[in-house]
């Protein structure tokens, strides 16, 4: 395998691919997580209007809590993906391996901003559920622990993408051309 330095040119193509796939994955988490969140809103503020007891009061608020959690995610993620305002011919590969070190460390980070802001909704509804249903645990156990297992597949997958980035990121350093683009 040889290797060479990279152009250019490569490096605007590869700056490309890599805002389109930002773009991409941020505008289907805005669409996503802003539906779930109208969604649990709504959820809430009929789950409060109906409240009897206490439990009625901590289920609509792990929905509220839900909602909250995705709203600061998905503010999150628009904070973090404001462009570097660096001129691609001045920096060059620097500038690419700037956002593609800053990808990886986000996606690395994913348990704590993604994840993490949504978990105490989850907590809050699961628990006012088995303190209303108290005999029946299964009903809580089974959804709780599928949350559980996809909250770790999300986790999976983003850590699984920051190596496929570090990959990226140790090709630039290489100048090797031949790497097959990960993103």
């Amino acid at each position: 395998m040889t290797t060479a330095a990279i152009s250019l040119d490569e490096i605007k193509k590869r700056h490309a691919a890599l805002s389109r796939t930002i773009k991409r994955r941020n505008t289907l988490e805005y669409v996503v997580g802003g539906i779930a969140a109208a969604f649990l809103l709504v959820m809430s503020v009929i789950a409060f209007l109906a409240t009897h007891a206490v439990v009625d009061w901590l289920m609509a608020a792990g929905f509220a809590t839900l909602a909250l959690g995705m709203v600061i995610v998905g503010l999150h993620i628009f904070r973090k993906s404001t462009r570097v305002g660096a001129d691609m011919e001045a920096s060059g590969m620097e500038h690419l391996k700037r956002r593609l070190e800053h990808e990886r460390d986000l996606l690395r980070s994913a348990w704590l901003w993604y994840v993490g802001p949504i978990v105490p909704g989850f907590v809050l509804s699961y628990l006012g559920y088995w303190m209303a249903n108290p005999e029946r645990p299964i009903f809580v156990l089974v959804p709780g622990g599928l949350t559980f297992a996809f909250l770790v597949f999300v986790v999976i997958l983003n850590r699984r993408a920051a190596r496929q980035i570090e990959t990226e990121i140790r090709s630039l350093r290489n100048g090797d051309l031949a790497h097959q683009q990960v993103l």
